[in-house]
């Protein structure tokens, strides 16, 4: 074999090399993509159920949360809680948000979160909350929250949340 020939045979398992490491490579990063979305998917879930795990925990705030579901207009104390309250939750879906837009939240999840924003957007003192704080959020968002959640109408039969 000649000096020519095993340069040849060098290149060509030197490429067959770097193939190996390229299908290696796009494995691991499918499978860290994956890992994320997980990852993503239970970091927004667990912010959500921390959220309304307050409810269950704090009377007064439990409330609030039944109040708003009644009333349009809320005042005083009742109107802050709730305006906290929904800054949070609201501040977290829009996490969610950026974070599907991003392709790092799993599609089905991202469906359950969508429709559980539906609905606490169906609280009557939702709207209120919504004109006065919609500015701190960004005018994406604010287009996202008005065109396919406040304007989308609440699966029929399931009651509005806090008007159980």
């Amino acid at each position: 074999m000649t000096i020519a020939e095993l340069g040849a045979l060098g290149e060509f398992v030197a490429s067959f090399g770097v193939l190996i490491t390229l299908i290696y490579l796009a494995i691991q990063m499918r499978q860290n993509t994956k890992a994320v979305r997980l990852s993503t998917a239970h970091a927004v879930t667990e912010e959500l159920q921390d959220m309304f795990s307050l409810l269950t925990s704090d009377e007064g705030l439990c409330d609030v949360f039944i109040e708003a579901a009644q009333n349009e207009e809320l005042s005083g104390v009742t109107r802050v809680r709730f305006n906290t309250f929904m800054s949070n939750v609201v501040r977290v879906y829009e996490n969610a948000y950026l974070q599907n837009r991003d392709q790092a939240v799993n599609t089905d999840h991202w469906a359950g979160i969508v429709r559980m924003m539906i609905d606490v957007t169906a609280m009557p003192a939702f709207a209120s909350y919504w004109e006065d704080r919609r500015y701190w959020f960004s005018e994406e968002f604010q287009l996202h929250m008005n065109t396919e959640i406040i304007a989308a109408p609440p699966k029929a039969g399931v009651s509005i949340p806090g008007s159980y």
